[in-house]
């Protein structure tokens, strides 16, 4: 994978903290899509919150929610860290194994992250293995990144919507909604809920 694209997987050093103000700004509409889905007294939790915009957001438009998250980047934790303070409880990790207890959070969001993901089906199954019955995950992405991202990994990964939705239904979680949100921006929601047998 080549530089540019491996700091927007891993943003690192002053190239990362600058690419993660580019990120910010192009990623002001899916941020305004993701925070329609939340709610007020949620207990919330971002993949990879970068430098954390999308959690400083979101504390400043809902209210009584609890904030956690994780991201590989010590940089970006160091960052996200001064920012939001103790706004939010943020941790470096990868979120093939996340460090909570099941059924922890109402939503988890992330933001152009799931095409950098090497093992997705175990992703999927720790997002749905941390979410509450009826939570949400909220997944928010550019398709020409994506696409971009597919390139240099030489498609060992998901890349696209259906890809994406057809392992997410394997790990347990069902696809409710779909938006176009721009030229290139995506939103998929998927939700988890326990069917009472009847």
């Amino acid at each position: 994978m080549n530089y540019f694209i491996s700091q927007f997987g891993n943003p690192t050093g002053t190239f990362g903290k600058f690419l993660s103000r580019i990120m910010n700004l192009s990623n002001k509409k899916m941020y305004k899509a993701n925070m329609a889905k939340l709610r007020d007294n949620m207990y919330i939790f971002e993949i990879g919150y970068g430098n954390g915009r999308q959690l400083e957001l979101i504390k400043k438009n809902r209210t009584s929610v609890q904030l956690h998250g994780i991201d590989i980047s010590g940089d970006m934790h160091d960052a996200a860290s001064k920012r939001l303070g103790e706004d939010a409880v943020l941790s470096i990790a990868d979120a093939v194994k996340i460090p909570y207890e099941d059924s922890f959070f109402d939503a988890v969001i992330t933001t152009d992250t799931f095409y950098f993901w090497e093992r997705p089906e175990q992703v999927l199954s720790e997002i749905k293995r941390v979410l509450k019955n009826k939570g949400i995950f909220v997944n928010s992405y550019n398709t020409m990144y994506a696409s971009s991202v597919g390139k240099a990994r030489k498609d060992k990964g998901l890349f696209k919507a259906e890809e994406l939705i057809k392992e997410a239904e394997k790990a347990g979680l069902k696809c409710i909604y779909q938006k176009k949100l721009g030229i290139f921006e995506k939103q998929i929601v998927f939700s988890f809920d326990i069917q009472t047998p009847k």
